[in-house]
């Protein structure tokens, strides 16, 4: 919440129902949901570098524990969401110019 938000949220507490509900649901638009967030992980790209990563690992040479295997490929997903979600951040500007990529949920 920013200043005024909070300022107008206290000050409104004795107000009738109506505007409270009026003040949440301004809130709310603003929220990310669920679904910004998973796209911020750019799922897609993320189960290429989660494939590979699993045929790696049935490729190996050696057997790997299976704790271990899923840890593994638990963490590359981990960080390929990651750089996922920085490569939106750090091409947010580009992205508002493009048809394609106008959406992302990085403003």
């Amino acid at each position: 919440w920013d200043a005024q938000r909070s300022a107008h949220h206290w000050s409104a507490k004795g107000s009738t129902m109506s505007d409270a509900s009026i003040n949440a649901s301004t809130i709310r638009e603003d929220e990310a949901s669920f679904g910004d967030y998973f796209a911020l992980l750019k799922p897609r790209v993320m189960s290429l570098v989660v494939f590979t990563a699993f045929v790696g690992l049935l490729a190996a040479p050696v057997g790997v524990h299976p704790v271990i295997g899923f840890c593994a490929v638990l963490f590359i997903a981990i960080g390929g969401g990651a750089s996922g979600a920085l490569n939106m951040w750090w091409d947010a500007d580009i992205d508002q110019v493009m048809k394609r990529t106008k959406s992302r949920p990085i403003p």
